[in-house]
């Protein structure tokens, strides 16, 4: 081997070992948070706005996000259409994404949430603050009651602990994903429930109840699994067979 290609080599791979932990990427099926209580036991919050959370990532991750969701704990259909809205606060509010999370039931529904995909994927900065919210309260043209989501979830303090992959926090009625969430102790400061009116989306209202978000907006990445590569597999076979007899010449 030549002592330039021999350089190149040693240099690349230095390259990747100065690389620092925070470009880990997120990995798929992950979730801002998950309730770990029932928010159907919870009394419904009848405020009519926006509600949500404010949160600082990880330094540990570039997070990643290309699903927003709207809560649904009784897995029933929605009666209305939800605003659902992801905001970058490090110099003001900045709106990132947002997606409508349809009436009824054609947003898929996972883990009590249902989930709109982005047109494309939103790249977050670690050690960052970021705000995402939901349209609450709104009742459709025929009077049907507002869509049941629950209340602010909260955590006791001190909270995280050491997981098989990274900082978890879960000391209450949430588990927050390590991945956007700054999950080790001494952090609980940095998450916050907010609220505002829908007249003004861009200026939220923190509940000053540190490591607590209201349960209606999440938000996540690669959250609806993608086809299995059989499926695929054979979806692309039956293509081919159908194309093959549309295309043979007649007789």
């Amino acid at each position: 081997m030549k002592k330039q290609s021999l350089s190149i080599i040693i240099a690349t791979m230095m390259g990747f070992a100065l690389v620092p932990a925070a470009s880990a990427q997120t990995v798929d099926g992950s979730v801002l948070y998950t309730p770990n209580v029932d928010l159907t036991s919870l009394s419904q919050n009848g405020f009519v706005g926006y509600v949500g959370g404010v949160f600082l990532t990880s330094f540990n991750y570039f997070p990643e996000v290309n699903y927003l969701g709207f809560a649904d704990p009784t897995g029933a259909p929605l009666a209305n259409s939800h605003v659902v809205s992801l905001w970058d606060n490090s110099g003001g509010n900045v709106l990132l994404a947002s997606a409508t999370v349809p009436a009824g039931n054609a947003a898929p529904l996972l883990d009590g949430y249902r989930w709109v995909q982005l047109s494309s994927t939103v790249n977050l900065t670690y050690n960052n603050y970021y705000y995402i919210v939901a349209q609450v309260g709104n009742v459709d043209t025929e009077g049907n009651p507002m869509d049941s989501w629950g209340d602010l979830i909260q955590n006791n303090s001190p909270d995280g602990t050491l997981g098989s992959s990274g900082p978890v926090a879960n000391n209450g009625q949430i588990t927050w994903s390590g991945q956007y969430v700054a999950a080790q102790q001494g952090y609980e400061f940095s998450r916050d429930g907010v609220y505002g009116s829908t007249d003004d989306a861009t200026t939220f209202n923190q509940a000053g109840a540190s490591d607590s978000i209201y349960s209606a907006a999440n938000l996540g990445f690669n959250v609806v699994p993608a086809p299995e590569p059989s499926t695929l597999a054979f979806l692309g076979a039956g293509t081919a067979l159908l194309f093959g007899r549309w295309s043979r010449p007649k007789n």
